[in-house]
């Protein structure tokens, strides 16, 4: 017979991934984004060589410095799309990590004062078994 398999236990660092969130968000605003403006400013005019000499290697370097320069821009957007993207999967993921942290948090609660008040419950009955009440005595019965 198969061994059972035993869901394992995950353990998330909200703390950590917080942390990871600001780094990124940082770096993204405060480098990534002013970094690739100021080269697509620079590279916005193309290849500048070989303008004023019109032969056929000249064009064909030129051209393919274009083909890099235009490749490097469409590479620089998608990197500047992943990174914004994984900011925002790193928030919606700790939101949605402290979300159930706090709805567990609330059940756990739920189920303390209901297991207290069992066991508040469960020991009055033992003390009246314990001390039965003392028969009548005297006169009047």
């Amino acid at each position: 017979m198969p061994e059972k398999r035993t869901p394992e236990r995950l353990t998330v660092d909200l703390a950590g991934l917080r942390e990871v969130r600001a780094d990124l968000r940082r770096d993204t605003n405060e480098d990534l984004r002013p970094g690739l403006t100021t080269a697509q400013r620079q590279m916005a005019w193309g290849a500048r060589f070989c303008l004023a000499l019109q032969c056929g290697e000249g064009l064909a370097a030129r051209q393919s410095v274009n083909d890099v320069l235009i490749q490097h821009r469409k590479n620089a957007d998608y990197h500047l799309r992943i990174a914004e993207g994984l900011t925002i999967a790193l928030e919606r993921i700790v939101e949605n990590y402290a979300d159930a942290d706090n709805r567990a948090a609330a059940r756990i609660t739920e189920v303390e004062i209901e297991l207290n008040s069992a066991i508040t419950q469960l020991e009055k009955r033992a003390l009246s078994l314990e001390r039965p009440t003392a028969p009548e005595r005297g006169m009047l019965r």
